[in-house]
């Protein structure tokens, strides 16, 4: 969900919001998310480096990871892939190894391809396994109908043509391995960059591989959505540029967020009588519902009309800033400040809007 579709929502509503209940409106959504990610060592060690995947937009620990990354989801970007006829392997095999997860026959172990093909399946099949784990997992046949399968499969061979190609550059790459040797030498540009921090969008995370990076986000998100200050103190600067005001209440200081401009009462300024008195029930009295509020002026007994007036007034006051209206149904009455107190607030809070774009 894009930060303008919620602040549209939130200025619809005209209500007043906790800047923590914002941020953890965002938090509570991971499509909600823009993360940004940084090495640890980055202002000690120049080479301390974070990968992305250009294609895509996922980042890694290493660039390393992040080529294998495009050469498993990747490869219909840079290479068609052509079957060419070869030779079959000639003698007598006893037993092929057999892919757990995709049921391919990856070769007997005493073929000279035979490590080669796992390397190029584990990277195309099973990239977020460990490669130990992966071959851990392979299974041994011995059915002759088997081995004969695989004989067979071994009389063709894919070959990888560059798209794109220029004056060069091969025509054809005889191996996944050759074919990942032209992509770093050739497009690396498209396939991988590195900066000392990356920033990703958030519904990338279900789909980070299992390992360090994704724990330390989740972690990262998991301390956040407990309690989202660098979240909360990331968002005002977005909020301010979409139109919302902040300004800090109560004794505990905390930071509210309104598309209405909060307006203090000056003492010297006098509002009608039926104003008047929402104001005193709700300084005598803060957090009341609009319902309770309206009853407690009007009287359970009043005519329709004099409730619907007592609405109306506090519409509008609610509109012009004096009463702040949050999501779960309290009113606030702002304070009294004189004339003076109050541009000098409003100055510093366009002040802090200024700096934050």
């Amino acid at each position: 969900m894009k930060f303008e579709i919620l602040g549209g929502a939130m200025k619809k509503s005209k209500m007043t919001y906790e800047l923590f209940e914002v941020a953890r409106l965002i938090l509570d959504k991971e499509d909600r998310l823009s993360i940004v990610i940084r090495h640890l060592e980055a202002e000690q060690r120049p080479d301390a480096l974070l990968a992305v995947s250009v294609p895509d937009g996922h980042p890694f620990l290493s660039e390393g990871d992040a080529v294998s990354h495009v050469m498993s989801r990747h490869l219909d970007k840079f290479f068609d892939v052509v079957e060419v006829e070869v030779e079959a392997p000639k003698g007598s095999f006893l037993m092929v190894a057999k892919c757990s997860q995709t049921g391919k026959l990856l070769g007997a172990p005493t073929h000279h391809s035979y490590q080669r093909n796992l390397r190029e399946h584990h990277a195309r099949h099973c990239p977020n396994m460990p490669f130990d784990s992966f071959k851990g997992r392979l299974e041994m046949v011995r059915e002759q109908e088997q081995i004969d399968a695989w004989l067979k499969s071994m009389s063709t061979r894919s070959e990888y043509a560059p798209k794109d190609r220029k004056e060069g550059e091969p025509e054809r790459l005889e191996s996944l391995d050759a074919a990942r040797g032209f992509l770093q030498a050739f497009r690396k540009d498209l396939v991988v960059k590195t900066h000392p921090w990356v920033r990703f969008a958030g519904r990338l995370l279900e789909e980070l591989n299992p390992g360090p990076l994704r724990d330390s986000v989740r972690y990262a998100l998991e301390q956040q959505r407990a309690f989202p200050l660098d979240t909360a103190n990331g968002i005002r600067g977005r909020l301010r540029k979409e139109g919302f005001h902040l300004y800090k209440k109560g004794s505990k200081g905390i930071t509210y967020a309104c598309s209405v401009r909060r307006r203090c009462r000056d003492p010297k300024v006098t509002f009608s009588e039926p104003m008047a008195k929402l104001f005193d029930a709700l300084d005598r009295k803060p957090a009341q519902q609009a319902k309770d509020l309206v009853l407690a002026l009007a009287g359970e007994n009043a005519e329709a009309a004099a409730k619907t007036q007592a609405l109306t007034d506090l519409s509008f006051l609610i509109g012009e800033g004096y009463i702040a209206n949050l999501p779960d149904g309290r009113l606030f009455a702002q304070p009294i400040l004189s004339s003076q107190a109050q541009a000098k607030e409003e100055a510093a809070n366009d002040e802090a809007a200024e700096e934050s774009k």
